[in-house]
């Protein structure tokens, strides 16, 4: 009994935490560092920016690249699926009302991103 108990709480955190996370990303956001790890490189250069409505669906501008998809949060991994492309999952490290910093990798690189909500 006391493992469903402990397990029933464990899922009631993890959708709570989800909930929060989607209210929290909904909005414009603006690139503030993006730190590759290997090189200390911060390739922001005020050319990067997301846009996340409340439907699930995304818009982003990546230095010349436009995308446009879908997105979603599960435990605590952030799934972007641009229109005709795979499916992109990045590790959120902190996500409030006006921060979202995540971790990816790029070719193979250790990459954190900071967005700050314009």
């Amino acid at each position: 009994m006391k493992k469903c108990i402990s397990l029933l709480c464990i899922v009631l955190f993890m959708s709570c935490n989800n909930a929060e996370q989607a209210k929290n990303i909904v909005g414009e956001w603006e690139c503030a560092s993006w730190i590759n790890n290997a090189t200390g490189a911060d390739n922001c250069n005020n050319n990067v920016s997301f846009n996340f409505n409340e439907d699930g669906t995304y818009s982003s501008k990546i230095q010349s690249a436009n995308a446009e998809g879908s997105y979603k949060i599960v435990n605590n991994l952030l799934y972007c699926t641009p229109i005709d492309k795979m499916e992109i999952a990045v590790e959120i490290n902190k996500l409030t009302k006006d921060t979202l910093a995540f971790t990816m990798s790029r070719s193979g690189n250790k990459e954190v991103m900071t967005l700050v909500k314009k």
